[in-house]
Protein backbone atom coordinates (compact mmCIF):
# COMPACT_ATOMS: atom_id res chain seq x y z
CA UNK A 1 0.00 0.00 0.00
CA UNK A 2 1.82 3.03 -1.04
CA UNK A 3 -0.90 5.54 -1.20
CA UNK A 4 0.78 7.86 1.32
CA UNK A 5 4.51 7.51 0.10
CA UNK A 6 5.50 10.08 -2.28
CA UNK A 7 9.10 10.49 -3.90
CA UNK A 8 10.50 13.65 -3.40
CA UNK A 9 14.22 14.01 -3.83
CA UNK A 10 14.98 17.63 -3.00
CA UNK A 11 16.15 18.24 0.41
CA UNK A 12 14.75 22.27 -0.20
CA UNK A 13 11.12 20.82 -0.60
CA UNK A 14 11.23 18.78 2.57
CA UNK A 15 12.84 21.40 4.98
CA UNK A 16 10.63 23.77 3.61
CA UNK A 17 6.90 21.53 4.32
CA UNK A 18 8.59 20.72 8.00
CA UNK A 19 8.91 24.22 8.03
CA UNK A 20 5.34 24.93 7.34
CA UNK A 21 3.69 22.15 9.03
CA UNK A 22 5.31 23.76 12.24
CA UNK A 23 3.64 26.86 11.42
CA UNK A 24 0.69 25.15 10.84
CA UNK A 25 0.98 23.49 14.74
CA UNK A 26 1.93 26.42 16.19
CA UNK A 27 -1.07 28.05 15.16
CA UNK A 28 -3.26 25.33 15.90
CA UNK A 29 -1.53 25.69 19.35
CA UNK A 30 -2.29 29.19 19.74
CA UNK A 31 -5.81 29.47 18.94
CA UNK A 32 -6.84 26.68 21.28
CA UNK A 33 -5.29 28.20 24.25
CA UNK A 34 -6.63 31.36 22.52
CA UNK A 35 -10.07 29.42 23.05
CA UNK A 36 -9.27 28.25 26.68
CA UNK A 37 -8.52 31.21 27.85
CA UNK A 38 -11.37 32.71 26.80
CA UNK A 39 -13.94 30.20 27.30
CA UNK A 40 -12.57 30.42 30.79
CA UNK A 41 -11.91 34.18 31.26
CA UNK A 42 -14.01 36.39 28.96
CA UNK A 43 -16.88 33.78 28.93
CA UNK A 44 -16.91 32.16 31.95
CA UNK A 45 -19.86 29.75 31.76
CA UNK A 46 -20.25 26.39 34.19
CA UNK A 47 -21.28 24.01 31.18
CA UNK A 48 -18.94 25.20 28.60
CA UNK A 49 -15.56 22.85 29.29
CA UNK A 50 -13.09 22.94 26.79
CA UNK A 51 -12.48 19.85 25.66
CA UNK A 52 -11.91 19.87 21.81
CA UNK A 53 -9.32 22.25 22.76
CA UNK A 54 -8.10 20.22 25.37
CA UNK A 55 -7.96 17.14 23.46
CA UNK A 56 -6.31 18.89 20.85
CA UNK A 57 -3.63 20.05 22.78
CA UNK A 58 -2.93 16.79 24.55
CA UNK A 59 -3.47 14.62 21.55
CA UNK A 60 -0.63 16.59 19.51
CA UNK A 61 1.80 16.22 22.35
CA UNK A 62 1.40 12.47 22.68
CA UNK A 63 1.69 11.79 18.89
CA UNK A 64 4.72 14.36 18.79
CA UNK A 65 6.15 12.33 22.07
CA UNK A 66 5.23 8.74 20.12
CA UNK A 67 5.99 9.22 16.88
CA UNK A 68 9.72 10.60 18.55
CA UNK A 69 10.13 7.44 20.53
CA UNK A 70 9.43 5.12 17.38
CA UNK A 71 11.62 6.82 14.86
CA UNK A 72 14.37 7.41 17.64
CA UNK A 73 14.50 11.20 17.20
CA UNK A 74 14.41 11.26 21.33
CA UNK A 75 17.65 8.54 21.53
CA UNK A 76 19.65 10.77 18.78
CA UNK A 77 19.39 14.15 20.11
CA UNK A 78 20.13 12.88 24.00
CA UNK A 79 23.63 10.98 22.89
CA UNK A 80 24.00 14.52 20.91
CA UNK A 81 23.22 16.29 23.57
CA UNK A 82 25.55 13.91 26.34
CA UNK A 83 28.48 14.59 23.42
CA UNK A 84 28.86 18.20 23.61
CA UNK A 85 27.58 18.41 27.61
CA UNK A 86 29.35 18.09 30.64
CA UNK A 87 26.05 17.18 32.62
CA UNK A 88 23.83 14.11 30.75
CA UNK A 89 20.60 14.52 29.48
CA UNK A 90 19.53 11.95 32.13
CA UNK A 91 20.70 13.71 34.79
CA UNK A 92 19.23 16.86 33.89
CA UNK A 93 15.67 14.93 33.67
CA UNK A 94 15.99 14.33 36.72
CA UNK A 95 16.89 17.59 38.11
CA UNK A 96 14.37 19.47 36.35
CA UNK A 97 11.26 16.90 37.46
CA UNK A 98 12.73 16.94 41.30
CA UNK A 99 12.81 20.70 40.50
CA UNK A 100 9.38 20.77 38.79
CA UNK A 101 8.12 18.50 42.41
CA UNK A 102 9.43 21.11 44.78
CA UNK A 103 7.90 23.69 42.80
CA UNK A 104 4.52 22.73 43.13
CA UNK A 105 4.32 21.84 46.15
CA UNK A 106 5.71 25.60 47.11
CA UNK A 107 2.83 27.02 45.18
CA UNK A 108 0.11 24.43 46.92
CA UNK A 109 1.54 25.69 50.27
CA UNK A 110 1.56 29.30 49.29
CA UNK A 111 -2.02 28.94 47.94
CA UNK A 112 -2.84 26.93 51.26
CA UNK A 113 -1.99 29.42 53.27
CA UNK A 114 -3.53 32.49 51.71
CA UNK A 115 -6.53 31.33 51.15
CA UNK A 116 -7.17 29.05 54.10
CA UNK A 117 -4.86 30.82 56.90
CA UNK A 118 -6.68 32.99 59.14
CA UNK A 119 -3.44 34.20 60.88
CA UNK A 120 0.20 34.59 60.68
CA UNK A 121 0.68 31.22 62.35
CA UNK A 122 -2.19 29.49 61.10
CA UNK A 123 -0.34 30.66 57.44
CA UNK A 124 2.54 28.60 58.59
CA UNK A 125 1.09 25.88 59.68
CA UNK A 126 -1.11 25.37 56.64
CA UNK A 127 1.90 26.31 54.20
CA UNK A 128 4.47 23.94 56.30
CA UNK A 129 1.44 21.10 56.15
CA UNK A 130 0.59 21.73 52.54
CA UNK A 131 4.01 21.59 51.65
CA UNK A 132 4.98 18.48 52.78
CA UNK A 133 2.13 16.87 52.03
CA UNK A 134 2.32 18.06 48.34
CA UNK A 135 5.97 17.48 48.03
CA UNK A 136 4.99 13.61 49.19
CA UNK A 137 2.59 13.75 45.98
CA UNK A 138 4.45 15.09 43.43
CA UNK A 139 8.28 14.35 44.23
CA UNK A 140 7.86 10.94 43.49
CA UNK A 141 5.55 11.15 40.28
CA UNK A 142 7.24 13.80 38.69
CA UNK A 143 10.78 11.43 38.95
CA UNK A 144 8.50 8.49 37.97
CA UNK A 145 7.58 10.75 34.87
CA UNK A 146 11.83 11.18 34.59
CA UNK A 147 12.50 8.10 34.90
CA UNK A 148 9.91 6.54 32.14
CA UNK A 149 10.85 8.98 29.69
CA UNK A 150 15.18 8.05 30.23
CA UNK A 151 14.00 3.94 30.09
CA UNK A 152 12.34 4.65 26.77
CA UNK A 153 14.81 6.88 25.26
CA UNK A 154 17.67 4.69 26.14
CA UNK A 155 15.73 1.54 24.93
CA UNK A 156 15.36 2.75 21.38
CA UNK A 157 18.99 3.72 21.55
CA UNK A 158 19.94 0.35 22.35
CA UNK A 159 18.03 -1.35 19.29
Amino acid sequence: MRWFKQKTTDEWIEQTKNKIYKELYVLVVVVCAFSIFYNAFVNPEPSTIPVVELIILAGTGIYYMIRGWVLGIFSAEKEIHDRNSRLPMTAKQFIYAAAGGVLISVYFGVRSAVVYGEGMTQSIYYFFISSAGSLLIYMPAMLLVAFISAVFTSSKSME
